[in-house]
């Protein structure tokens, strides 16, 4: 085997140039796009059993705007391996959800597959022992599984993707990793695809996607690699690196200068002269880190194929209205406007410092409780104003009965007339509650719907309450936003705990792709959301047809002031 043949089968880009493989948009070639060599050359490492071996990062992240091509870059990566006999156990590429997986079958993998004979095509298996479809591919010895990552049933209360069990890696690749995150969901499907690599030598971790929210997906993961940038070299400031991403961030009007013509440049940070893209390199914020993940963010500003003038004129105007859309597709960096997104210092806005939390209250008062592994309760009432005060936040751990009479202990110490629960996970255990204190107080089961025609429904005969979750999300994020709805007590820690999660929700618009109609929900970030929960609940609980209101004086009551209505 000569030389020329060695290096085709160590490194997919030479594998890639030689056989001259054909994508949609032409032959591969790293011609204008420099800046795939580096993430698809294989380096040297050691593999679990302490091996040196010529591979990928052991872990590698894309954070990205569109049109970077390094979905591409990684099917090249993932078909190169395969035909190579590098992945004898497989690979697995996950999507959003069936239709994903579908669609990436037959416009990415097929395509490939048809255009390229005998570079790919003759090492495809089909029939007999092999194997063709479009979730499952037989290439060379190992097998390409294309799967939606969606959690599709639940065991003991946490939910389990049947799509990851039982499928023995050597490689795992997430493609828009940020569209696959499920808020309903305290499981993280990445874990159940890590358990899939087990018994490899390689177990080599690959994550893309779009960025949508600080905190969330691909930019938690970006956090935890090296975080490498495209640095340009200046002709003229001998020794001076530009990287056109962060500068754009940091002074878009400097960073983006326009020539007699109107088209733009990026300009050196130094001098301001033009710089070129190429020559350039990758250049890691955090060497430390390289060894656990290496991460790259990228955004069209690095593209020879878009104009910078274009990019800065939508970013002062954007277009819709859609900063974000700008921020995120075409710089690709994380971003969601304040009006989806709850911020500290909107909540901690609330707070008012001669108010301390309370042990106890006449009341009459509310509650909301969201009951996971731990319970987070809150307690308030409803002023005369319209608006709500919460006395005390707490989170009461554990699962038994013992948590819950600290919960009732509680509501008997601040007289709570009227309370909402969440229903699930511990139904049995919500439904006892709610017969045994039926005497003291009105209590309702909370049961998220995606819609409620009739909106908020409670029903005196079940007990039950039901509410579109997303409108119930947007009443909390008004009420927070809205100057005197909601009162906090000042700062302390269980202030700042609740601050915290009631910020970990954001908003984002989903699109049936079968249908198209565009519908409004709540994801969340890296960080609990229960407390948003339990706001939600508190609110339906402290509505002025359940519970009367009291004064914002300590330990006062109004000296009128309606009673619960046990009938609902």
């Amino acid at each position: 085997m000569n030389t020329a043949e060695i290096a085709q089968i160590e490194d997919p880009a030479i594998w890639a140039v030689d056989s001259k493989i054909k994508l949609q948009s032409g032959v591969f070639n790293l011609h204008n796009r420099e800046y795939q060599l580096e993430p698809i050359t294989p380096i040297k490492r050691l593999d679990s059993e302490g091996h040196e071996i010529l591979s990928a990062p052991r872990r590698m992240c894309y954070m990205k705007g569109t049109q970077g091509g390094f979905t591409e870059l990684e099917v090249i990566r993932s078909l190169h391996g395969l035909i190579h006999r590098r992945y004898p156990r497989g690979i697995g590429y996950y999507f959003p959800n069936n239709d994903d997986v579908l669609e990436f079958g037959k416009n990415r993998f097929n395509p490939l597959i048809q255009s390229n004979r005998n570079a790919i095509g003759k090492y495809v298996k089909s029939g007999g022992r092999g194997t063709d479809t479009s979730s499952l591919k037989k290439i060379g010895n190992g097998f390409l599984w294309l799967r939606g990552a969606r959690m599709t049933r639940k065991i003991d209360d946490q939910a389990v993707s049947t799509k990851t069990s039982s499928i023995p890696l050597d490689r795992f690749v997430f493609d828009e990793l940020d569209l696959m995150a499920d808020s309903d969901s305290e499981f993280s499907v990445i874990g159940k695809a890590r358990g899939r690599l087990g018994d490899s030598l390689y177990k080599e971790e690959c994550y893309i996607s779009n960025p949508t929210t600080p905190g969330f997906g691909i930019d938690t993961l970006f956090a935890l690699s090296d975080k490498r940038h495209w640095f340009r070299y200046c002709d003229h400031c001998s020794g001076h690196t530009t990287c056109a991403e962060l500068f754009f961030m940091e002074d878009p009007e400097k960073c983006v200068r326009l020539r007699p013509d109107g088209s733009g440049y990026i300009a050196c940070k130094v001098c301001g002269r033009e710089l070129r893209i190429f020559p350039g390199e990758w250049v890691p914020t955090d060497r430390d880190k390289t060894d656990y993940m290496r991460g790259y963010q990228w955004g069209q500003l690095t593209s020879i194929r878009n104009d910078p003038a274009e990019i800065l004129r939508e970013y002062r105007n954007p277009p819709e209205g859609n900063l974000s859309e700008v921020i995120r597709l075409r710089l690709g960096w994380p971003h969601i406007s304040t009006a989806d997104k709850l911020r500290m210092e909107d909540v901690l806005a609330c707070c008012d410092d001669t108010l301390t939390p309370r042990n106890n209250h006449p009341g009459p008062c509310a509650m909301g409780l969201d009951c996971m592994k731990a319970k987070n309760l809150i307690i308030g009432a409803r002023l005369p104003n319209g608006g709500r005060i919460i006395y005390g936040t707490w989170v009461i751990p554990g699962e038994g009965i013992e948590s819950w009479n600290y919960v009732a202990d509680l509501c008997n110490r601040f007289n709570v007339k009227s309370g909402v629960i969440d229903i699930r996970p511990y139904e049995d255990m919500a439904r006892y509650f709610q017969k045994s204190y039926a005497h003291k107080m009105k209590i309702w089961l909370c049961e998220y719907k995606e819609t409620t025609p009739l909106g908020t429904i409670f029903n005196p005969n079940t007990g039950l309450v039901q509410v579109a979750r997303t409108e119930l999300l947007d009443a909390t994020h008004r009420m927070i936003t809205t100057q005197g709805e909601l009162v906090l007590p000042r700062r302390g820690d269980n202030i700042m705990e609740f601050a915290r999660q009631v910020c970990s929700s954001f908003k984002v618009l989903d699109t049936n792709k079968q249908t198209g109609q565009k519908v409004y929900r709540y994801r969340k970030t890296n960080i609990p959301d229960h407390f948003r929960h339990a706001l939600g609940y508190f609110y339906l609980a402290s509505d002025n047809k359940r519970i009367g209101t009291v004064d914002r004086q300590a330990g006062k009551k109004k000296k009128k002031y309606v009673t619960v209505n046990n009938k609902g």
